[in-house]
């Protein structure tokens, strides 16, 4: 098949987007200073933090309430990560990891404990040191209701958010952003980075102007209202199981190739540039403008198109 290969490539792409965005790295332009997070972690205890220089670390923790925090507001900015994560408790628990790497252990800590952190509400904001070369980030590992509402933003770093079921909004400029196990309202948009999906219900946007979009629904129909995702000049990848169901609608702009291999491909209605899968419910719909496509399901599937 023409550009079999290409759409492969773009596909295992978006996997491995996927898998690295809880793991992300921090590079600083000198000394290579590198954050790796564990996939799990759950706490600033969990991270490992390597460098060239030496490295310190300063965490800093608080709780808030609902009450105080009807939203939830924080702009990582070019410095910092966040990672949310569900709980059922009443109150969020935010935990900031400021990090810095120098030349001596002692700069290093002096640095780190020069990052502020402050919050008025709930809007979270952080400060650092401002010369270029200073190396230093924060992350931010927030535990949050089931139920809360999330407004967030980064331009660097990556942003992950799991098993949330309020409102949430992601913003990012280049850095990554992986939603899982969420439903509610999430509408994440991307300018030059990924986003990747997983889940089986909510009102759900995804837009990415030049990166690629995953989505992997991971039940055999989708119980949510809606799931909408776009990208302009990216891949788009998708993943179903072996016997999804609920009505999916492909749209393209006809110059980019499609591969579809997942089991509801054989029996879709096709028009060129539109893909009307398991019916005529366009609860589902995905669109690209320049980037090719990929739809798969899990494990060996026999390729129909």
């Amino acid at each position: 098949m023409k550009n079999e290969g290409f759409l492969y490539v773009a596909a295992a792409v978006l996997c491995v987007a996927w898998l690295v965005t809880p793991g992300a790295t921090h590079a600083a332009r000198d000394r290579g200073f590198n954050l790796n997070i564990n996939g799990n972690a759950e706490s600033c205890a969990d991270l490992k933090v390597h460098s060239k220089g030496e490295t310190a670390q300063v965490n800093e923790s608080f709780t808030l309430s609902k009450g105080e925090a009807p939203i939830l507001e924080l702009n990582a900015a070019d410095r910092g990560q966040i990672r949310v994560r569900g709980w059922d408790r009443a109150d969020y628990s935010v935990e900031t990891c400021k990090i810095a790497a120098a030349e001596t252990r002692g700069a290093a800590e002096k640095m780190a404990r020069s990052i502020s952190v402050g919050h008025t509400a709930g809007r979270i904001s952080y400060s650092g040191p401002t010369a270029d070369s200073a190396e230093w980030m924060a992350v931010f590992i927030v535990h949050a209701p089931r139920d809360a509402s999330l407004n967030l933003e980064a331009k660097n770093g990556p942003i992950e958010v799991r098993g949330v079921n309020g409102s949430v909004k992601l913003r990012a400029t280049n850095g990554p952003v992986a939603i899982e196990d969420c439903g509610g309202s999430v509408d994440a948009h991307t300018t030059n980075g990924p986003i990747a999906f997983s889940g089986d219900r909510g009102e759900v946007h995804l837009n990415a102007q030049n990166g690629p979009i995953a989505v992997k629904f991971t039940t055999e129909s989708w119980n949510g209202s809606q799931l909408e995702a776009r990208t302009i000049n990216g891949p788009l990848a998708v993943s179903l199981p072996e016997n999804f169901r609920s009505g999916m609608r492909l749209e393209t702009s006809g110059h980019a190739p499609v591969s579809c291999s997942a089991t509801p491909c054989r029996n879709a209605w096709r028009d060129g540039r539109t893909m009307q899968m398991n019916g005529t419910s366009e609860a589902i719909r995905l669109s690209t403008e320049n980037g090719p496509v990929a739809v798969h399901t899990e494990g060996p599937a026999k390729r129909i198109i």
